[in-house]
């Protein structure tokens, strides 16, 4: 796929770790950055197997072995974990004389993810923007943007369209790759990133502004997104 493609290109280009996309089944998609050095390292560590035994509930997660060995694995969707992995690494977090593997200190492990993940955000948008849409789905999207802070009604929207609700949300998983639901609190979410960024509001001003209905669902909604809570990703843009 070249969505994925670009990504990974993209990652590796401004992190300098080697990166590689698998499908549920471990099938390979892409890599970037893996010399037969790195290929031989990753072959000797157990990922795929402790991938598999953290599928149940993985946005994202740190392996590590022995030899300081590291990678970090994140979910190609936010919304489908059946869509795959990306794979960071391996790399070191201790420097070494040998610089066969790429040295990240430990404290910026955790940022990993979040670049992954917002470039990964930003070409599927882009893709996305460039489809073509059935009616009945592209009316739903462009309801979602000029109406989500409003609370919306999947029922009313059906009706309005004069369109089952089940055929509907079949349809509109299969073209857009999201459920309904999900869909729209990612756009809510994606909204409210730039009030945390550019305003003084309270959570809850913010929350009910991009249309949750309470600071604490908003919250658990962010963080199953970002990996972080509201709070903590306004302050992670304050140090910066």
């Amino acid at each position: 796929m070249k969505i994925i493609n670009d990504i990974i290109s993209d990652f590796y280009n401004c992190c300098s770790l080697p990166i590689l996309a698998i499908d549920i089944d471990f099938n390979e998609i892409c890599k970037i950055g893996y010399a037969p050095i790195i290929q031989k390292i990753f072959n000797h560590c157990t990922v795929y197997k402790d991938i598999h035994f953290n599928s149940d509930d993985l946005l994202s997660c740190n392996l590590s072995y022995v030899n300081d060995i590291h990678f970090v694995v994140v979910s190609i969707s936010r919304f489908d974990k059946y869509k795959g992995y990306f794979i960071i690494g391996p790399f070191n977090c201790e420097k070494n004389d040998t610089h066969c593997i790429p040295f990240k200190p430990k404290s910026c492990i955790e940022y990993l993810p979040a670049i992954l993940l917002n470039i990964s955000d930003s070409k599927f948008s882009k893709g996305m923007s460039s489809l073509k849409f059935s009616l009945h789905v592209k009316k739903a999207i462009q309801y979602i943007h000029t109406n989500y802070t409003d609370c919306i009604n999947l029922d009313n929207l059906c009706n309005d369209l004069s369109i089952n609700k089940s055929y509907f949300c079949k349809v509109f998983k299969k073209e857009t790759g999201f459920t309904f639901s999900n869909f729209l609190n990612n756009y809510r979410v994606e909204k409210s990133k730039y009030l945390l960024e550019n305003t003084d509001l309270l959570l809850l001003d913010i929350a009910i502004s991009v249309g949750f209905n309470t600071q604490n669902y908003y919250s658990i909604v962010f963080k199953r997104f970002i990996k972080k809570t509201p709070l903590e990703y306004r302050n992670s843009i304050s140090i910066q």
